[in-house]
């Protein structure tokens, strides 16, 4: 099945690259894409092993991290590290 196939069997409007199903990975692992770009970037791991492995990877990563933290963050670092995340992501657009 090509690249294409997959993408109008999910119902995606255009498939995406590697490079862009990993630079939105973290968003795509964190529930914070719109609907239809998730189902792109869904469609892209069906068919890519190696951005799955990258998937599985982090996946494993930040479970792991789950289980270990027995301390929450202060509201303070929350805030912080989600208004540096907002910077980001519009100085990468």
């Amino acid at each position: 099945m090509s690249v294409q196939d997959n993408a109008e069997a999910s119902g995606a409007t255009a498939p995406v690259d590697c490079e862009q199903a990993l630079g939105k990975l973290f968003e795509f692992l964190d529930s914070e894409l719109p609907e239809a770009d998730g189902d792109r970037i869904r469609a892209h791991l069906e068919y890519c092993e190696p951005c799955l492995a990258e998937y599985d990877v982090e996946e494993h990563v930040r479970a792991l991290v789950r289980r270990s933290c027995s301390e929450c963050a202060p509201v303070e670092l929350h805030v912080r590290i989600r208004e540096h995340l907002t910077v980001l992501r519009t100085q990468l657009t």
